[in-house]
């Protein structure tokens, strides 16, 4: 929100709108993801997957009532998958995404189990 809107607010207000739509996420890997709002759609977390190892359900906004939408990022940085249900993707659609960026992508993390794996802010090379 720019800085001359945030200023109309009371120090109340601006609180409930962080609590309610913060600007930015943490996700396991300790990073603050920033969230990407356009009007009338869920809001967009876009992250390596690597920095998600370990987070078992999609996030939440507004007190759990808005579901976040995903775009769960190769080390390139470009979308490789697009979900609003992380369990699913962990569980399914992960170990397809895993061999293709394995082949591509080989000195990076690819554990055969993402759900207890330690995130990564910047993956170590693997050699």
């Amino acid at each position: 929100m720019p800085a001359f809107l945030r200023s109309k607010l009371t120090h109340d207000q601006q609180r409930a709108l962080e609590r309610e739509a913060p600007e930015r996420l943490q996700v396991p890997s300790g990073s603050w993801i920033v969230l990407d709002y356009e009007p009338g759609r869920p809001p967009v977390l876009a992250a390596r997957i690597q920095e998600l190892f370990g987070l078992s359900d999609t996030p939440r906004i507004a007190l759990g009532r808005i579901g976040v939408v995903m775009h769960l990022l190769a080390p390139n940085y470009r979308p490789q998958q697009v979900t609003d249900d992380l369990k699913s993707f962990w569980s399914n659609a992960y170990f397809e995404v895993r061999k293709e960026l394995k082949r591509r992508y080989p000195k990076h993390s690819w554990p055969e189990d993402p759900w207890n794996a330690v995130a990564e802010r910047k993956p170590k090379r693997r050699s």
